[in-house]
This record gives C-alpha cells, structure tokens and sequence, in this order.
C-alpha cells in the first residue's frame, strides 16, 4: 500500500426488479464496482459496496402486466434472480438489499425531515391523466420523444441523452399501455419538488473541485444542464405503486423512486457497514463519517446522481457528497442496445453459467464501455477469451511442465519489468485513474509477453505468473485463487504445477 488508507463507500444503482441481470448489466456498474471495491482491499484502503432491488419503478408494474403477474410478486422473484447471478458472476458484494418496513421508515422519515427544514416546496403541475388505463402519466407510464436528443423514450429522463423530460416537455406524449387513439387531459396536482436552481453555485463550486474524479461524459453532461436554468425536480407524484408520501396534503401521491434512491443507499451503505466493518461506527453516509463516496451507474442515469441526489444532499446539509460518479456507456448486443423489453439481450446467468465467471469478467473488462458504446457478440467473446487468456495459459503450462519441482533463477532485470506491470496496475485501481479495461488489458499483454518467453526465460515466467495472479485478483478472482493454491503448494523458488489454471474452457 502506498499513502495514507482511504475509506470508500460503493454503490451501483440498485437494478429495476422487472427481470435478471442481462450481459449489458453486468459489463456495467456491477463489474466495476466490484472490481474497484476489491482493488481498494488489496491496496490496504477500505471499501465497503452496497445496492439493493429497486423495486418501487413503475417498469415493475408495466413489466407485472405485460407477464399477468403480481408486481409484488415480480419484484421478490427478480430480487432473488438477481442476487443469483451477482453470486454466480463472483460480484462481491456487501449488501444487497429489497425493501421492507424500516426501509420505507427511512425514506418516508428522510423527505418529512427535508419537507419539515422547508427545503421541498410545493408546485402545482400539470400532468396527462389516462382515464383508460386510471394513471397520470409519468416514467414507464408515458411515452414520447425526447425533447433535447428527439428519440423516442420514455417519462422523467431519456435513456439516449441522459437528459431530464416531464409530462410538459415530452414530445407527442402518449399513455402506454393503452388503446391507439386514447385521449388523455390536463390536470393539475400540487406536488413536492426540490428546487435545483436554488443550488446553482453549490453545483458549480461542486463540479470545479470535482473534475478530476469525474468521467468526460459526466462534465459534458453538468455543463449543458449548467447552460439553463435547472429544473424542480419532483419529489413526490400522483401514483399507486411505490412509497406513499405521508405528508398532509398529499394523499394519492409517493415519492418519486429516483428520489427515494438516495436515502435508499443510504439504509443499504449501512447493511454493508454491518456485513463487511461492523466495527465501523454507524453513519457511515453522514458528511464526516471519513468515507469517500464513488457511484457506478450507467450514464443514462446521470441526471439523478449528478443533480438530483446531490441537490438532496446539499439540501439536507449532513451528507457525503460523491467524490466520483463513475459512468459507463451502453454495452450492445450484435450492434443494437441490449432491451429486456424487446428480449434483445444475453441473460448474464446463462452466460456465465455456461463459460465460468472468469471468462467472462476477463472479456468484459477488455470490451469495457467505460468511454464509449462497445458491442457484445459471442463470436467475439470466445475468439477473445481462447486467445488472449487460455491459449497463453496453455503455452505457459507446457513451456514450464519439464520444469516442475525445479528450481529457477530470477534475474534481477525480470523485477524491474514486473514493479512496470504493478506500477501499471495500481494507476488502473486508483480512483483518480480508474479503469477495468486498463488493468485487464495491462493483465492480457504481461501473460502474452510471459507465454512467448517462457521456454528461454522460466524465471521470468514463473515470477511473471505469480505477480500477475496478485493483481490481476480483482478481475479475475477465481483464476487469481487457482495460481495462489498452486504457488502455496510448491517448493519456493521451484516451479509449481500449472496446467489446467481454468476450469471451464473455450
């Protein structure tokens, strides 16, 4: 460890409870987290890593409808489906939670407070109510086009752009779920809002300090939302599904689930402060709790913890504000979106049920769509995975195999490439430069260099294997373990067995 130990709070937006993880999920906010989470471990920082079931989006109940399924019903099954397959994937996670009674305690408990210090205020808007389908017309309830970007979306924030819309702004909006050709009218409803504008010089001396810790995107994003005025943002709407706001005068209404996810962290932070450092005061949200906070989301969610989550935290005042928001971009399927919707997509479980999680978290970390959309073909995951990560194992084995039992010789030029390898490694891990695809990409050059030396130089390879194992853990944890065992098993300073490293082949 080099510095002064860090302590980071982790989060990955917590999954919409209307199906599994999908592949694009996965390459996603899950995979980094966990992989940044493990890295601060072995560098001797802290790290703890929460999410839980967003259970309260109405694309839970539109999903719920389409299927013929109870919504409750739906969320508590995708809610185990989903802790499946994070275990299956090797995502090391401190909490997953769903809620329950001291959840919705919290978060009712949170906003009355905010409402009670005369933070949220009251506006009167205007939405579309559908008389056909008995609903206002809001997120999975209402479709459209997109007022910035002009595609086609969704209620409350476009997927494309990332860029925030309401029943007001959204092109040509229409209620979903009903008949073609069914009318909907004005009504107005006063609701509690968030007034982001008011925050203006808060979010801009924020996002100067912050630069450095915050993906191109992300910047990009805060200055077209920074070049007008910031919308209210609402905190409570008129709908059935979700947490009811339980404030007089608002009967009929709950709290907007994206509002409700930052207090919703915050009670699933604290879960992972019980599972992983239960020796940790509780607090640890709180503004001088000593936790740097780092968000993994996908970037069509950086409204929320850009401007919303963070105007609730300044609001509230006693918070911790995110030192990095780290987005990812869409990962695609043959050259489209992956969709849960349009069952356009590979289940993350089958995946890696059929390949080993190794596999397939060494393939998403060199495919990562950390800056930029990346595309998902099974052609190319094997192609990748047998020729960047098994077939230089092979050749390692077999370079070493009449060596086993041997000694070796290490020469005093092989440290110095290898401290270049961890040197490299630690830049990849740390915050300030993080990046999945550096490190496995820095992972997958070292174990081609040591396969195409092996036979001349097996001090090289043998040193080589075993540094590449240390800190190649956090990506590929299963293999990292499987080195480790045969180097503990050996003689030191004698070359262990090697052969068969991965136990699912390609």
């Amino acid at each position: 460890m080099t510095g002064t130990p860090r302590r980071f709070l982790v989060t990955a937006t917590p999954p919409t409870t209307n199906g599994d993880l999908h592949v694009g999920h996965l390459s996603g906010p899950y995979l980094g987290a966990d992989v940044f989470s493990r890295a601060q471990r072995m560098l001797g920082h802290t790290a703890l890593y929460a999410s839980g079931g967003d259970d309260h989006q109405t694309y839970v109940v539109t999903t719920a409808q389409r299927l013929g399924v109870d919504p409750v019903e739906l969320a508590a099954r995708c809610n185990r489906e989903i802790t499946g397959t994070l275990e299956l994937a090797d995502i090391d996670i401190d909490a997953f939670t769903r809620p329950d009674d001291v959840y919705r305690d919290e978060v009712r408990e949170f906003f009355a407070g905010l409402y009670s210090a005369g933070r949220l205020v009251r506006r009167t808007w205007t939405f579309p109510y559908c008389a056909e389908t008995d609903r206002y017309l809001l997120e999975a309830f209402a479709t459209g086009y997109c007022p910035e970007c002009l595609v086609g979306t969704c209620g409350a924030i476009c997927e494309n752009c990332g860029h925030p819309n309401d029943a007001g702004s959204l092109l040509f909006a229409e209620s979903a779920g009903a008949q073609e050709g069914s009318t909907t009218e004005p009504r107005d409803v006063e609701i509690l809002v968030l007034p982001l504008e008011e925050y203006r010089e808060q979010f801009t001396e924020f996002y100067r300090r912050r630069r450095a810790t915050m993906r191109p995107h992300v910047l990009r994003f805060v200055d077209e939302m920074l070049s007008r005025p910031l919308p209210d943002f609402p905190v409570s709407y008129p709908a059935h599904w979700g947490i009811p706001v339980g404030i007089e005068g608002f009967d009929g209404q709950v709290i907007n689930v994206w509002a409700e996810m930052l207090p919703g962290l915050r009670h699933m932070a604290e879960a992972a402060r019980v599972r992983r450092s239960p020796r940790t005061p509780a607090g640890v949200w709180a503004a001088d709790s000593g936790f740097e906070l780092v968000q993994f989301l996908g970037y069509d969610n950086t409204f929320y913890f850009s401007f919303a989550h963070l105007g609730l935290a300044l609001a509230h005042g006693g918070l911790v504000e995110p030192t990095a928001i780290v987005t990812n971009e869409f990962y695609h399927l043959n050259g489209s979106k992956f969709s849960t919707s349009r069952r356009h997509l590979i289940w993350a479980r089958d995946l890696v049920g059929k390949y080993g999680p190794d596999n397939v978290r060494f393939h998403l970390g060199l495919s990562n769509p950390e800056h930029q959309p990346a595309d998902f073909t099974e052609a190319g995951f094997l192609e990748t995975v047998r020729t960047r990560l098994h077939e230089p194992l092979q050749a390692l084995a077999t370079a070493l195999a009449p060596h086993t039992g041997q000694p070796v010789t290490v020469r005093p030029e092989t440290e110095a490439l290898l401290d270049r390898y961890r040197d490299r490694m630690r830049r990849a891990y740390t915050l300030e430069t993080f990046s999945v695809r550096q490190a496995t990409e820095t992972t997958a050059n070292l174990l081609a260099l040591l396969a195409a030396r092996a036979a001349g130089d097996p001090g090289l390879a043998v040193a080589g294997l075993r540094v590449l194992g240390a800190q190649a853990a956090p990506l590929v944890p299963g293999l990292a373990a499987v080195i480790e065992s045969r180097y503990a098993a050996a003689t030191p300073g004698t070359v262990p067995e090697l052969a068969d490293l991965l136990p699912v082949t390609v």
